[in-house]
């Protein structure tokens, strides 16, 4: 920016002709320089003040509103460079924010949230080619990469593994009591032998003989046989189970009846 100070006008234009808002995001911040604040707003004001000479509008600014401005202008600009300073003007003396018939800072500041904006797409841009750039050479190690045969070996077994998710290749056992009622039925009739009397006397009570008649007649039978081996002794554990038969059948009746 030499040239602003030394007033290198062909040089300016070779700057002016060569700057992007893409290539404004690399470009150093204001805020990182404020010890240079002094300096860096003269260099705004002479910005400033070409954009004034330039365009031909009846009401232009006077030096006090330039300056002022200039001041304005580095705290907008503080998160952006000179060089959006200066791509700032040239796009707005090419009439890319609009006509305009004067100049003063309500003009000016004005065009602000539309460079802002050209500024917000560029930086999204330019993390999309990042991204886009990032995942190619990714994808390019990944195809070139030659694995060893160890790798290899190691790629071709998780392959098979992966074709055959999904696939169930085990039967369901049919004399497995989980899966087979009929199994079931089986394995019952050898476990109601061994099942105490409490637990025997439970599953009765809970067993419907309409819904599972079969279940009901194996437990109902083991019941029976318990009560005739016993029926000459006087066991308090079989009197109560002798009860408890007698009350279930009575409330079985008396639900039939109703």
């Amino acid at each position: 920016m030499q040239c602003l100070v030394s007033e290198d006008k062909l040089e300016l234009i070779q700057l002016e002709r060569n700057l992007t808002v893409a290539k404004c995001l690399s470009a150093p911040i204001l805020l990182n320089q404020k010890s240079n604040e002094k300096a860096l707003i003269k260099m705004i004001f002479l910005i400033v003040k070409r954009f004034n000479d330039l365009v031909n509008v009846s009401r232009k600014m006077n030096e006090d509103q330039m300056i002022d401005l200039s001041a304005d202008l580095f705290d907008r600009f503080g998160g952006e460079s000179m060089d959006d300073i200066l791509l700032f003007f040239k796009m707005a003396r090419s009439g890319e924010f609009g006509d305009f018939y004067r100049l003063d800072s309500i003009v000016i500041l004005s065009w602000l949230p539309k460079y802002f904006d050209l500024k917000i797409q560029a930086r999204e841009d330019e993390m999309k080619n990042e991204r886009n750039t990032r995942q190619r050479l990714e994808d390019e190690a990944v195809k070139n990469h030659v694995p060893d045969e160890k790798a290899k070996a190691y790629l071709e077994e998780l392959s098979k593994k992966l074709k055959t998710v999904g696939k169930n290749k085990e039967v369901t056992r049919t004399d497995n009591p989980l899966f087979s009622y009929d199994a079931y039925i089986l394995s019952l009739r050898q476990s109601v032998k061994t099942m105490p009397d409490k637990e025997l006397k439970t599953m009765l009570e809970n067993t419907s003989k309409n819904q599972h008649p079969q279940v009901y007649d194996i437990l109902n039978d083991e019941f029976e046989t318990r009560l005739a081996k016993f029926v000459a002794e006087d066991i308090p554990e079989i009197n109560e189970m002798k009860n408890d038969k007698s009350n279930n059948k009575r409330k079985r009746h008396h639900k039939n009846g109703n």
